[in-house]
């Protein structure tokens, strides 16, 4: 077949668009499916958490090692490697369901394969996407990448649903390794430029220099380090202290099947702040990250303040709109102001930042809702007869007093940020980098 040339990067960077949708849905039903069937052979929720720790946090952890990888070698061969590997590890997953030999430890272990593989891939597209696409449509470019998570989120789980209840898990895996087939015939077919390079054995790795490089040049530039340590912390507070309660918080008084409702609208949600993203002309991308910053406070306000599926669906969806623009903006920052050679460090260090941000706050969540806050809103609570007043007493309220708290915490940062011209004017203390695209791998 003809491949895509690099005169037409934009090309190539749709082609990589869509084949990572594609293999994302498959992966995501299957993710689905196996949740599904986890519980229903178990019936342990914590045998349950420990397959999503095992599907999420080695993506975050092999992401920090994988950046060196990603700036030296062939990111074509890198991106068809790691869906090859990917891919086989669900293979093995579903011969051992075939032939009825499939345990619980081996999902750990194929799950845990699949994120290490995984940590190469999100990176090396976040990193790529500069050396494909001119930086007037960085914009277009970042906002469509982010509508692939949401998309997976809303399409994956109602297909594997309707495809076990009609048919089987069976299905499922096949239509999961079809997609990663598909996925690398994509891959196949174009060609990404290899970032410029600072010495003549430059595709010579040296690990732990190299990664060191990756830390030391964050470090030497202030912004990048306020910048770095702005969006950790925020996906600290939200997507991981509070985000991670939504459940059981919507559960301590509505239904399963409301719960799946509010669930889906983040998705939708994200889609229209991937499509604003699209269409963002705005150059001042940071006083678009605080403004999204402040929208996701007032979400996190509004989820906390009734006990009501409506407010908190709302609140849901302003979180997903607010959190898609906050992401693909910081995307688009590093894209422009960082050095293309070394930007798979940066991505990938990024991503374990986020997971570990996350993971942190989702560990600390639970004890501090039932130990600390919740008692609090109980009847005869130390807050009962003052806070309480407001926003109620009983199952759940402790929660959403946090997410009312951490909704102002929020606020406060977005605003602190705004007043101070360090912050706000991030970017003009960054000149943009040049990517020179004359070589095509």
């Amino acid at each position: 077949m003809k491949k895509i040339r690099q005169y037409n990067g934009i090309n190539a960077f749709y082609a990589l668009l869509t084949g990572q949708f594609i293999s994302l849905v498959g992966s995501g039903m299957t993710r689905f499916a196996l949740s599904v069937w986890i519980l229903a052979k178990t019936g342990d929720t914590a045998a349950y958490t420990t397959m999503i720790f095992f599907a999420v946090f080695p993506a975050g952890l092999g992401a920090l090692f994988a950046g060196p990888f990603i700036d030296r070698w062939d990111r074509r061969k890198l991106f068809i490697w790691a869906n090859l590997i990917a891919s086989l590890s669900i293979l093995a997953i579903a011969i051992l369901y075939f032939t009825n030999s499939l345990m619980i430890w081996h999902l750990y272990v194929a799950l845990g394969i699949n994120g290490i593989a995984s940590a190469f891939i999100s990176p090396a597209m976040q990193s790529s996407v500069r050396l494909l696409v001119p930086a007037e449509k960085l914009n277009r470019a970042s906002g469509l990448s982010q509508l692939l998570r949401p998309m997976e989120a809303i399409l994956a789980p109602s297909l594997a649903g309707f495809i076990m209840g009609t048919f089987s898990l069976n299905l499922v895996f096949i239509i999961d390794f079809v997609t990663f087939i598909v996925n690398i015939a994509v891959l196949s077919m174009i060609v990404i430029p290899q970032p410029p390079q600072g010495t003549a054995h430059s595709s010579r790795i040296n690990f732990w220099a190299d990664l060191s490089a990756g830390f030391r040049y964050i470090q030497e530039r202030p912004p990048f380090l306020i910048l770095i340590g702005l969006f950790t912390l925020i996906l600290f507070l939200l997507p991981g202290l509070g985000y991670s309660l939504i459940t059981p918080l919507v559960l301590s008084f509505e239904s399963q099947r409301v719960l799946g409702l509010i669930m889906s609208v983040y998705g939708v949600g994200s889609i229209i702040g991937g499509a604003l993203l699209a269409t963002w002309k705005d150059q001042r991308r940071m006083s678009g990250i605080l403004a999204a910053m402040a929208l996701a406070g007032c979400a996190a306000i509004l989820m906390g303040l009734w006990e009501n599926p409506w407010t908190i669906g709302i609140g849901v969806f302003l979180t997903g709109l607010s959190f898609v623009i906050v992401t693909g903006l910081n995307q688009v920052i590093w894209q422009v102001k960082s050095a293309a050679q070394i930007q798979g460090r940066i991505f990938a260090l990024m991503g374990a930042l986020a997971v570990g941000g996350q993971s942190l706050g989702i560990l600390v969540a639970g004890p501090l809702a039932s130990k600390v806050f919740q008692p609090m809103l109980q009847k005869g609570g130390i807050l009962a007869d003052s806070i309480g007043i407001l926003i109620g007493i009983g199952p759940g309220r402790g929660m959403a007093l946090m997410f009312i708290l951490l909704g102002l915490l929020v606020l406060g940062i977005a605003l602190v940020s705004w007043l101070s011209p360090t912050i706000r004017l991030l970017e003009d203390r960054l000149p943009d980098n040049e990517v020179n695209n004359a070589r095509s791998g």
